[in-house]
């Protein structure tokens, strides 16, 4: 648990040059490159989130998550999942252990992505830019919050801006109502 503990304190000067999350690419589970607006296409709502298949969230997350896909996705609700190994290292897997976790053990029909930093020097640039544009981001100080742990969740609008945040305490139900209203149900 210190590790958490880390990352909850720990701010961090992180630049970001895209003022849309739709500007940036990402590779998939499958190693293929994509523009994320491409992924994005004819979308009112997206949960970006970081993932990991052996934490203790990760049942609660997982199941919640593919409910709320499988009722809003023809609605124009996307997930897109970053998998991340940065706390404690619970996501230990290959992309390819990864996807037949989600997909077989869960029934995870949402976008999985490539492994990736959300925190640090390597992190990736949906992640620079969500935590840049959420309430992580601190005006007067200049840095960002790191995240405190898997299962961090930003809900992005059509246009590719975040709307809001939801920590990894927060079970992605919570979500649910910001998710309809941005659906317009």
């Amino acid at each position: 648990m210190g590790a958490a503990l880390c990352f909850k304190k720990r701010k961090e000067k992180l630049e970001t040059t895209v003022e849309s999350l739709f500007d940036i690419s990402a590779e998939d589970i499958d190693g293929q490159e994509h523009l994320l607006a491409d992924l994005a296409k004819d979308k009112k709502c997206i949960m970006v989130v970081n993932v990991a298949s052996k934490c203790g969230l990760t049942k609660t997350h997982y199941t919640q998550m593919v409910k709320i896909h499988n009722k809003y996705k023809d609605k124009g609700f996307e997930i897109f999942a970053f998998p991340c190994n940065q706390f404690l290292s619970q996501e230990p897997g290959s992309n390819e252990d990864i996807k037949k976790f989600a997909r077989e053990k869960y029934g995870a029909e949402f976008q999985l992505f490539s492994k990736i930093d959300v925190n640090g020097p390597n992190t990736h640039e949906v992640f620079r830019f969500c935590r840049r544009y959420s309430p992580l981001y601190d005006d007067e100080t200049d840095t960002i919050q790191n995240i405190p742990w898997n299962f961090a969740k930003f809900l992005i609008d059509e246009e590719g801006n975040v709307v809001n945040y939801y920590s990894p305490k927060s079970n992605p139900e919570v979500c649910v109502p910001m998710i309809e209203e941005m659906l317009g149900l």
